[in-house]
This record gives C-alpha cells, sequence and structure tokens, in this order.
C-alpha cells in the first residue's frame, strides 16, 4: 500500500511539473523570389528539447485536365533554394472533403470559440517582426498595395493584442518599389504558453464534444424484444 501512495505521489508531482512548463513557440515565414522559408519550432524544457515543423509549400495548378492544390515539400535545413522537393496534391474534392470535415468539428464542439479565446488569455507573445517590400511595377497601383498593406497589418495585430498578451512592440515595416515589380516578406512571431493551460483547454473540448445522439427506441419494439426472453 505505500508502494502505491509513493507511486500516485510521484506521477502527480510529474503532472504538476509537465503542466508548469512552458512550451516556446516560433513562427517562420519569409518569401524572397525562389528562395522561400516556412516552419514552427517548438521548445521547452528550458529548450532542451527541440522540434521543428516545416510547412510545405502551396502552389496553384490551373491545368484543365488536374486542377489543384500542390504541396511542395523541400529537403535541407534553411532557405529552399536549390533543394531537392517533394510535391503531393489536393485535388478539389480533398479540398471540399477538408473544409467539410472542419465544419463538422465546428458544429461538434459546443462553444469552441470560447475555449480558444480562454486558451489565448494566457498565451504570452515575445516578439514580433513583420517586414515587406512590395512593388508593382507602377507608382500608382505600388502605392495603394502599400496602403493596404499597412492596413491589414494593424488590423492583424491589433486582432491578436485582444485576444492574448503582447508583451512586445511590434515591428512592422513596408517599403514600396515604384520601378519593378518585387514581392518579399519575412514573418517572425515567438509566443510561449504553459503545458498546463494547453492540456486543460483539450480536456474542455473533450468536455463540449457534441457525442451523437442515441436514436429513440420504439416503446412498441423495446417490449416486444422484452417479452422474447
Amino acid at each position: 500500500m505505500r508502494i502505491v501512495i509513493i507511486a500516485v505521489v510521484v506521477v502527480a508531482l510529474f503532472l504538476l511539473l509537465v503542466a508548469w512548463m512552458k512550451i516556446s513557440v516560433t513562427v517562420v515565414f519569409r518569401h524572397a523570389e525562389d528562395d522561400d522559408e516556412y516552419k514552427i519550432v517548438l521548445r521547452t524544457l528550458f529548450g532542451l528539447i527541440r522540434y521543428t515543423i516545416r510547412v510545405p509549400l502551396i502552389k496553384i495548378e490551373t491545368e484543365p485536365e488536374s486542377p489543384g492544390v500542390a504541396l511542395v515539400h523541400k529537403e535541407g535545413t534553411g532557405g529552399t533554394r536549390g533543394k531537392e522537393e517533394k510535391k503531393s496534391k489536393w485535388t478539389p474534392s480533398d479540398i471540399a472533403d477538408f473544409f467539410r470535415q472542419v465544419k463538422q468539428f465546428l458544429k461538434q464542439v459546443v462553444d469552441l470559440h470560447e475555449i480558444m479565446k480562454q486558451f489565448c488569455r494566457h498565451v504570452t507573445i515575445t516578439k514580433w517582426e513583420w517586414r515587406t517590400k512590395i512593388g508593382t511595377g507602377d507608382a500608382a497601383s505600388t502605392g495603394l498595395v502599400a496602403g493596404l498593406g499597412w492596413s491589414l497589418k494593424y488590423t492583424i495585430i491589433g486582432t491578436v493584442s485582444r485576444y492574448t498578451k503582447m508583451k512586445t512592440i511590434p515591428v512592422i515595416t513596408i517599403v514600396p518599389t515604384y520601378d519593378r515589380a518585387v514581392s518579399e516578406t519575412a514573418f517572425l512571431c515567438m509566443f510561449q504558453f504553459r503545458i498546463g493551460h494547453a492540456m486543460l483547454a483539450g480536456l474542455r473540448v473533450i468536455k463540449h464534444w457534441r457525442g451523437r445522439r442515441l436514436r429513440k427506441r420504439n416503446p412498441l419494439t423495446a417490449r416486444q424484444a422484452n417479452e422474447g426472453y
């Protein structure tokens, strides 16, 4: 009995330690001509544990015989220039099925929006940099696009700072290039949260999961079935 109590205490202390630990997430988005990089880096246990998720590049294919969205996976580290690529493709039916599953998930979880809002209150953003260089080759349209870019960036920052804790001053720039067409952007965001808050959000999702309701049985059929035993 004493061994069981010790084991329970050790497990409880371990779970409390895991819940107290923080996860630091770094989101990197960089596009410059043919050199693209999209990745998410997860760190925990004071940086001793690290995991990198490389997001595939998305290319729209409009061939009449085979339209769809191509996901290009680049092999190697750093940028994607000159790296070997592996391609997978989503057809329109695959995309429609994906959005159908997402819609079904949103219907199944009651108050998902509120659950995510409560979780985001515990998310702390420690770094936010978003630099863009844009040009269309025409001065008038370049100025218009730059103005829309500023509006978009400020709107996103306002929304993010409303639902999370912004502990840094965002660095955002848009450099218009009037004499040539160019599209370059570099985005870096670092945020952190405790594993316990993520676990709590997951438990709330499970708690508010709207399972399939059992079909009501016909009383006459149920009585006949009982009389057969």
